[in-house]
């Protein structure tokens, strides 16, 4: 499968929306860095698994998409969690 450079503009409002649907079924979370890792260690075995049944079993392409934007999504949290913390030279001691 050839890498197609977020150009098709299709998943970022995918991952908008998951997020959307994230912070309605959850909340606004504040948890420690590594249980975040934790989260997204878990959804990218989901991911993983999603991508096994596809190219082995019967699983669906919708099922692939749908554990790589929730994954996605919660990457990008992750992400968006530790530039604040660095635009705002916000150390260790600052959870």
């Amino acid at each position: 499968m050839e890498d197609l450079c977020l150009l098709t503009g299709k998943v970022i409002p995918m991952v908008e929306a998951e997020n959307k649907r994230q912070i309605m079924k959850w909340g606004i979370q504040d948890r420690e860095p590594f249980e975040w890792l934790g989260f997204a260690t878990e959804e990218l075995g989901e991911l993983a698994e999603a991508i096994g049944e596809w190219q082995f079993r019967k699983g669906t392409i919708e099922d692939v998409v749908s554990e790589a934007i929730q994954t996605a999504t919660l990457c990008l949290k992750i992400a968006e969690m530790f530039n604040y913390k660095l635009l705002h030279k916000i150390g260790k001691e600052s959870k």
